[in-house]
């Protein structure tokens, strides 16, 4: 396959290569068929625009599809689209029927083989009605499988089903997720996903990341687990750093310690030994090009005007600094990259509360600096400088600073003669460091360099990147150990001397864990290599060839290949990568101590003939479940207990001020009220003494929880809605509350 690309493009390629091989088509340079006929008299018309070969594949692939799949009878119209075999993607077709009005589609994706890739079975009109949850995931089992095998039928056989989740309130479907077995050794890079209604029974969406025709390794193991470990030991160091976690109350941050992999990733090939740190492979023949890392300039947005009522208080203070002085900070900073033409400058001033120290404010000046010259094509003169800067109101400091730079289109001879003399990137670190010590020379004393990359790219010679300064990053550190959440970052520019980019990062209030009695990189790394996720499996590498040739009127004629090399590893896929540094034991992101959680395919051993067994049972696989095999169905329900449950399933009991967070057991008139308030409900329950209960005991109803037991009466939420009594202040089991909140689910608006 060969294309046409212009030069200083192969980071547009590179980016594309990176994008198209999911299983999802890219909509880029499609070809368009149209058949006007209804789907059950496919023929597909002759086209002046299009080759005869390719009406004869469509032809070919509608028929096997049909075979595969069933199109919906109100799906009438249809229209195709297809992708070439385009950056080493093979052929896709994209199918689409849809109803006369076009709110139903039913969309398929397939290869030239009519290998079904996706399927997407998309009803509006069916969407804006309230579907019930009527299936349990084990129920719907039977129909994902059964779907695998006669849409795919020879990749049955090959996959192993993982597991299944309720992926949306609003979609109402669980998804079945299953990955390809070889040899009876996963393959994590190919997987099927399926989702189920669990109002009907019908496939919704099917979704295929699977590369079919792959010859799959042999599994010949000549390399233990363990003599991979060692293997992987040398290449791996385990860092000591900090990391932030949040009180419970969410006011305060503290830094805890972690030991993490210094390489995410990292494989051991389980018949040759080789270690591998890396899935995609470039083969570039080209001995002049190379592949352009392009760096985007970031601006920081204006802080925004505080109120006047907050100006007004501000003044009050007097210790803040003027925005001239301010401005001044700026624009006579000596080490600043500042455009002789800038002239124009606005400033405004902003206060906020610092997180976690709520009783201090901090005040920031937002500066804006542009040149406020019209540009003038006629003498290709466009280039207008603009910088923008942020100083804290109170101290003077520079909190950050972004300037434009230039590249070589837009320079003066006199610019382009000094850029042969650049600085280099030792002169200007210590440029760097200089101006970050002028600011706040206390607080970078604490930092140390944890990166330097190249910054813009201001010219191209003989199609290789010259990039015109350095990026420099210092983390903060606490007793020697990195804490990547505080920092100081910037660039210089290497022609001009100066700094065009300035940001930092730092919490006065942090609380560090002391690093005392933590154990040994070598220990860590024991505790880590021990944990789920390092296993054998077939994994792909992908190889991408570009062989370059000839030079046409300005223009490179290139070839471009993408090859997959499944291999069978030992990998570290271990998430999450972090351990303590005292126990050994796998944290989470919150720094506890990860629990995997219970597989939902794990029935409750204390419910088997409950009446409320099916509520319950969905309720957990809606992924609300407890986390424990007992469900203790006649237990009282407490509130934090129902809170908890809640939460999982409505986005409304997060409200803080509807939470329950009692240790007593809750009453039947206070679920009332809860539900009510879930629902949304709540405006048509205070609207006044306008509903009757009904009930005999309507008088044992509370005043505050009346008109919301009328409402769920009527909602059905507690029986059928004939019952004589209501017993208020009876208190609800934790069977009760089961079926009570699907009732709530399949009542609420979705």
């Amino acid at each position: 396959m060969v294309f046409i690309m212009k030069r200083k493009s192969f980071i547009a390629l590179m980016l594309v290569g990176g994008i198209i091989i999911t299983s999802i088509p890219v909509h880029a340079n499609a070809m368009s068929t149209v058949v006007a006929e209804a789907v059950t008299k496919e023929s597909v018309q002759n086209n002046s625009t299009e080759d005869t070969k390719l009406q004869e594949n469509l032809t070919k692939i509608i028929t096997e599809i049909k075979k595969k799949v069933t199109i919906p009878t109100d799906c009438t119209k249809f229209e195709s689209n297809y992708y070439g075999a385009e950056y080493g993607k093979g052929t896709q077709w994209n199918l689409n029927w849809y109803s006369e009005k076009g709110s139903h589609y039913f969309n398929v994706v397939c290869d030239d083989n009519a290998n079904i890739t996706y399927i997407n079975d998309r009803d509006y009109d069916k969407n804006d009605k309230q579907e019930p949850i009527n299936y349990l995931i084990k129920e719907l089992r039977p129909v994902a499988d059964a779907f695998i095998k006669k849409v795919v039928p020879d990749v049955w056989g090959h996959v192993t089903f993982q597991n299944a989740t309720y992926v949306g309130y609003y979609n109402n479907c669980y998804q079945f997720e299953y990955v390809r077995t070889e040899n009876g050794i996963v393959m994590p890079d190919n997987t099927i996903t399926i989702q189920i209604s669990t109002a009907d029974k019908k496939v919704k969406q099917y979704n295929a990341n699977w590369l079919f025709g792959l010859s799959i390794p042999s599994k010949d193991v000549k390399i233990s687990k363990e003599q991979a470990s060692q293997k992987i030991k040398k290449q791996v160091t385990m860092e000591l750093k900090y990391l932030t976690k949040w009180s419970e109350d969410g006011k305060t941050r503290s830094a805890y310690l972690v030991y993490a992999p210094s390489n995410n990733y990292i494989a051991v090939d389980a018949k040759t030994g080789e270690v591998y740190t890396s899935r995609e492979q470039w083969i570039e023949t080209s001995k002049n090009d190379s592949a352009v890392q392009d760096t985007a300039n970031e601006s920081n947005a204006d802080a925004p005007s505080l109120t006047k009522e907050e100006l007004a208080q501000i003044k009050e203070l007097k210790s803040l600094i003027t925005k001239e002085q301010a401005i001044e900070k700026v624009v006579k900073n000596k080490y600043l990259l500042m455009d002789a033409n800038i002239k124009a400058i606005t400033a405004s001033l902003s206060g906020y509360r610092l997180y976690g120290n709520e009783n201090e404010k901090q005040y920031v000046w937002s500066i804006s600096l542009t040149d406020p010259r019209v540009p003038d094509d006629s003498k290709n003169d466009y280039y207008r400088a603009s910088a923008h800067a942020t100083v804290d109101a109170k101290t003077g400091e520079i909190l950050s600073y972004r300037s434009s730079v230039k590249n070589a289109d837009q320079m003066t001879p006199e610019e382009l003669e000094k850029a042969k003399t650049k600085l280099s990137k030792e002169e200007c670190a210590k440029i760097y460091e200089a101006f970050a010590k002028s600011q706040n020379e206390k607080q970078f004393s604490n930092t140390k360099q944890s990166s330097v990359t190249p910054d813009y790219i201001y010219d191209y010679i003989k199609e290789i990147p010259v990039y015109g300064g350095y990026t420099f990053g210092y983390q903060r550190v606490n007793e020697g150990i990195p804490y990547a959440d505080n920092y100081f970052s910037g660039s210089v520019d290497s022609i001009s001397g100066k700094v065009f980019d300035y940001r930092k990062n730092w919490d006065t209030a942090i609380k560090f864990e002391s690093p005392k009695n933590a154990m040994t990189p070598e220990q860590a790394f024991n505790a880590y290599i021990k944990l789920e996720g390092y296993e054998l499996v077939y994994e792909i590498n992908t190889v991408h060839k570009l062989v370059k040739g000839g030079d046409i009127n300005g223009y490179i004629e290139n070839s471009y290949s993408m090859d997959y090399q499944p291999r069978l590893v030992y990998r570290t896929n271990i998430n999450p990568n972090t351990i303590s540094p005292f126990t050994g034991k796998q944290l989470d992101w919150s720094g506890k101590v990860y629990a995997p959680e219970l597989k939902k395919s794990v029935d409750y051993t204390d419910i088997k003939g409950h009446k409320y067994e099916r509520s319950i049972l969905l309720l957990r696989d809606l992924g609300a479940g407890t986390g424990e095999l007992k469900f203790r169905p006649n237990d009282v329900i407490t509130g934090k207990e129902l809170q908890s449950l809640a939460e999982k399933l409505f986005y409304e009991a997060t409200r803080d001020d509807i939470k329950l967070k009692s240790s007593s057991g809750i009453t039947k008139q206070q679920l009332a009220k809860y539900s009510v308030q879930i629902l949304g409900y709540e405006k048509f329950a205070t609207m006044g003494d306008i509903f009757r209960c009904g009930y005999t005991d309507d008088a044992k109803i509370g005043k505050d929880y009346y008109n919301y037991v009328a409402i769920a009466k009527a909602l059905k939420l507690f029986g059928n809605g004939q019952e004589k009594a209501f017993q208020p202040t009876a208190k609800i089991t934790r069977g009760e509350a089961a079926d009570i909140l699907i009732k709530v689910l399949n009542s609420s608006s979705r």
